[in-house]
């Protein structure tokens, strides 16, 4: 049985809340936390050493709390869709009647990237649908950048604040119409790529990159980035529009491709965050299989057509200063 604001709601009950200094982050958190162990529900808290620890020394019994301090969880969009559907299934399968989850997403404004994580908070609102989950997202308005505010405020269907209203967002936007932030281009892409192939085979952009990737970067790194380009290329000659173009920037210490084709893309907004059929024996895994590599793996549309956009080892975040 689910319990507090979220009593008698079905699927994921998703809020956001902000605040400007720790004493509103723990007002809005404390209690959401408290609440839920004395229902004896499931609280699973992904936040950072410093705020985890700031949210430890306010709990009378903080062991009771599942934290997770792998900074892994926030690795990619897709990795950590996929990391609280197990745990959320392992929940359920204890007989939780609700699990409540917060935790940080990467953005400027505490050193991580956000592209990406956009579609990231409008996906959860469906693909969480099936657990009984409370999420609330908790963003720092003196560090968060505007365009990360107005996301939140579009993707999350109720806020909340450190007083104790709350209310429907009247910005929220549904996954089929929500409009995510442009991808901003890698600044090597304005030079002449290394490599240039028109409609080629995924076995020889495999070759290629190999080639190109060799001594630039490490064993592991270059087989995610060949694996990621091959389900790319195979993608756009099956279901793009022609011609598939494969560019690749080799650097000292990085490697960019982009696999462009003249289509539209896949009709499905949340392409590449779950896999698109339930069998993995089917067609439908490969972008969701290259959103678990690790690599940066962006999907680009633009009127010139559908760009798989991979990049290794994933881009530094722009400095920022809080």
């Amino acid at each position: 049985m689910r319990t507090g604001a979220a009593r008698g709601h079905v699927g994921h009950f998703h809020e956001a809340g902000f605040y400007g200094s720790d004493a509103e982050f723990l007002e809005l958190i404390v209690p959401f936390v408290e609440e839920g162990l004395a229902a004896g529900e499931a609280v699973v808290i992904g936040y950072d050493t410093r705020k985890a620890d700031l949210l430890r020394s306010q709990l009378a019994d903080p062991s009771s709390v599942e934290f997770i301090g792998d900074g892994n969880l926030y690795a990619t969009p897709a990795r950590a869709i996929a990391t609280y559907r197990r745990l959320f299934e392992f929940h359920v399968a204890m007989g939780v009647g609700q699990i409540r989850i917060a935790g940080d997403v990467p953005h400027s404004g505490n050193g991580g990237r956000f592209e990406g994580w956009d579609r990231y908070e409008c996906a959860v609102n469906t693909v969480w649908q099936e657990f009984p989950v409370w999420g609330r997202c908790l963003y720092d308005v003196t560090t968060a950048p505007t365009e990360v505010l107005d996301i939140v405020e579009r993707t999350h269907p109720r806020l909340v604040s450190p007083s104790g209203w709350c209310r429907a967002s009247a910005r929220f936007q549904e996954a089929p119409v929500f409009e995510g932030l442009p991808s901003a281009p890698d600044p090597v892409e304005a030079c002449p790529p290394t490599a240039e192939l028109t409609n080629p085979a995924a076995s020889h952009v495999r070759h290629v990159v190999a080639q190109a990737g060799s001594s630039r970067v490490g064993d592991s790194i270059l087989q995610n980035l060949i694996l990621g380009v091959s389900e790319a290329v195979s993608n756009a000659r099956k279901h793009g529009k022609p011609p598939v173009t494969v560019r690749i920037w080799a650097l000292p210490d990085r490697i960019v491709v982009s696999v462009h084709d003249r289509g539209c893309g896949p009709a499905d907004p949340l392409a590449g965050l779950v896999p698109a059929v339930a069998d993995p024996l089917l067609p439908g895994w490969g972008l969701w299989l290259m959103h678990q590599l690790d690599i940066d793996t962006t999907l680009i549309r633009s009127g010139e057509g559908f760009t798989v956009r991979l990049r290794a080892p994933t881009p530094e975040p722009p400095a920022t200063s809080a």
